[in-house]
């Protein structure tokens, strides 16, 4: 899945993703720890920005439940209730995260060797918890929201890092004409022509499909009258 990233929200979203991806994916007991610990605190930013645009409020990291409860009040909102529901299930991550955010000495090394069922918990809980708050607000829920996705480290190269690449050649135009508009994309530092089109032909729409319909990550994808560029774009691609 090739994820366009259109907010800081959904970045940090997809961090998540990504982190809870490789703690499932690694066989190292240690690595799956950091990725976890990476995907509970990276979730819960997201949710915390969240929190921050959807009640318009500032400053909600220090004493997040006080904060949060005064940025509700000061809306003219119900007061939520923490002990129940998925307010409940708030405060459970958010004690966590901050038992690995500020680690003490007593905490053990198994603690911090924790299984990948609290990224799962976490990543559930904080997107269900930012759900609850756009409702509070009556605000639509972005579609990032559902993604539930990431490739860790198998990405779209596949285990032998091979990628095949195609050129499509549209209205019979001749790849030597120098007035054909050619639309290429950059992958891992090369670039490959993906679609050749008649001299004349609109630029823009070929460059929406092209970045529309990827299936990796490129860097950019252009598009050129002969050898003149004519447009370049670097899509936030994940």
């Amino acid at each position: 899945m090739i994820k366009t990233i259109d907010s800081i929200q959904y970045h940090v979203w997809s961090d998540a993703l990504h982190a809870r991806e490789l703690a499932r994916q690694t066989e190292s007991e240690w690595d799956r720890g950091a990725y976890v610990r990476w995907t509970i605190q990276t979730a819960w930013a997201a949710f915390e920005n969240v929190c921050t645009d959807a009640l318009r409020a500032s400053g909600l990291g220090m004493r997040f439940k006080e904060r949060f409860d005064e940025a509700v009040v000061a809306k003219g909102l119900p007061a939520i209730d923490w002990s129940q529901g998925i307010w409940q299930q708030v405060l459970q991550v958010y004690r966590v995260r901050k038992e690995f955010v500020h680690v003490v000495p007593s905490v053990s090394h198994a603690r911090l060797l924790t299984s990948v069922s609290e990224a799962d918990h976490a990543i559930r809980v904080l997107r269900n918890a930012m759900m609850a708050v756009l409702d509070l607000m009556g605000l639509p829920h972005p579609a990032w929201l559902n993604d539930d996705e990431d490739h860790g480290w198998y990405g779209p190269r596949g285990a032998g890092g091979d990628t095949a690449h195609a050129t499509v050649i549209r209205g019979g135009t001749s790849e030597n004409d120098q007035e054909a508009i050619r639309i290429t994309y950059i992958l891992h530092g090369d670039e490959h022509v993906c679609e050749i089109a008649p001299p004349g032909t609109p630029h823009g729409p070929l460059l929406d499909r092209l970045v529309q319909s990827v299936i990796v990550p490129v860097e950019a994808v252009r598009a050129y009258r002969g050898s003149e560029l004519l447009e370049e774009r670097k899509p936030n691609l994940r």
